[in-house]
């Protein structure tokens, strides 16, 4: 599989013997930020894109800093900016 570029546009951000960890800063940004008069920025929500070594697979996924757990993962765009949004929804509303 060939290397996607705009996916690691971003930076790499970590390396394993398995997999390549890129910033995906977008998507980060979007879920530290309030939307509009709602104060639902997610500050420990970050974004990832993960290559899979062996095939070239990419994924994106989402990590609780505060607990250093994926939380959520996908190859969609899409389904992450959703993921996002239930969070901030479930957060507003507490």
């Amino acid at each position: 599989m060939e290397r996607n570029i705009f996916l690691e546009i971003d930076g790499l951000y970590f390396e394993s013997e398995t997999h390549e960890w890129f910033h995906d800063k977008t998507s980060t940004q979007y879920a530290q930020t309030n939307n509009g008069l709602n104060i639902d920025a997610l500050e420990n929500i970050h974004a990832f894109v993960v290559r899979k070594k062996s095939t070239g697979e990419y994924d994106r996924l989402l990590l609780d800093s505060n607990t250093n757990e994926v939380i959520f993962e996908s190859k969609s765009f899409e389904a992450i900016a959703f993921y996002i949004d239930k969070l901030k929804v479930i957060k507003r509303f507490k």
